[in-house]
């Protein structure tokens, strides 16, 4: 049996600990609203532009086929795919990471690249030659500014050829307890996922004016939706990840309390015992004495 010393020292640790699982419980909390309240501000503008595209679809020639929806064809038949992965910055956050990067092994091939957002993917695949050292992008605090880098990055590799696919990986919150990793095609992108806008907004393919002509509009207003997506994507992404570390902290703290509480229990037994051999030796040296006389 442990010492009432150890004893003790152990439960100051094990409450130590218990603050730091605590506080970042707490700060997860806030920024968790804080991610929610940025992206509730942006989300009716990226809505209404996924609506306008739906309405300018319709009206796009069917040939030629714009770039945005071209599905390229390679004479060995495996197209050159980009996965856009969107891990955490930082751990402690039960199985988030391990799940999206588990997602992506699954799914990726041998010729496939990596393009990783968050330090704890890009560390994880820090060796395997499908990354893409280059592109370093923090998963914290998402930003418009960051999405639209991305994007542009994106847009670019696929328009010059070096790109025949690229898909998001990231983790979508289902409910308010769960979240689990899925995989959406970003380019090309697919004129059956462009649903029709609402009635509200009228015929999709009703009288509508475009100026200059419908190709020129599409091609301004793409980019605004791609970036909308990826947007979305980080700070869904963020918000599932400070959701994820609540829970781990959340569990931490609960078996904190467990352990302090069985500790407490050995502790006072400990010490009971402790106090009850005194009393014995006192009174053994007692009776020793008064026999002596």
């Amino acid at each position: 049996m442990a010492s009432s010393k150890l004893l003790k020292e152990r439960i100051e640790s094990i409450q130590d600990t218990r603050k730091i699982t605590n506080a970042m419980y707490l700060i997860s909390s806030s920024k968790l609203r804080k991610a929610r309240r940025n992206y509730q501000n942006v989300l009716p503008y990226f809505t209404r532009m996924r609506d306008t595209i739906s309405r300018v679809v319709p009206h796009l020639p069917e040939e030629p086929v714009h770039p945005y929806f071209h599905e390229r064809q390679r004479e060995d038949g495996n197209p050159r795919r980009a996965y856009l992965v969107l891990t955490a910055d930082k751990g402690m956050a039960g199985s988030f990471n391990q799940n999206v990067l588990k997602l992506l092994l699954e799914k990726a091939d041998a010729n496939d690249r990596f393009y990783v957002i968050g330090q704890v993917g890009y560390r994880a695949l820090r060796k395997d030659p499908r990354l893409v050292k280059e592109f370093q992008y923090g998963a914290t605090a998402p930003s418009l500014q960051r999405a639209r880098d991305i994007t542009v990055d994106a847009i670019d590799d696929f328009k010059s050829g070096k790109l025949d696919e690229i898909y998001l990986i990231y983790t979508k919150i289902q409910n308010a307890l769960t979240s689990e990793p899925v995989m959406e095609r970003l380019l090309p992108l697919d004129r059956e996922h462009l649903q029709p806008a609402p009635k509200g907004l009228g015929d999709p393919r009703g009288e509508v004016e475009l100026v200059p002509d419908a190709w020129t509009v599409f091609e301004q207003t793409a980019p605004i939706y791609m970036h909308g997506m990826i947007f979305g994507a980080m700070t869904e992404s963020f918000c599932a990840e400070q959701s994820a570390r609540m829970t781990a902290m959340d569990s931490a703290t609960k078996s904190a309390n467990d352990m302090i509480r069985d500790l407490q229990l050995e502790y006072n037994r400990t010490r009971q015992g402790s106090i009850t051999q005194e009393i014995t030796e006192i009174i053994g040296g007692a009776s020793a004495v008064k026999s002596q006389e």
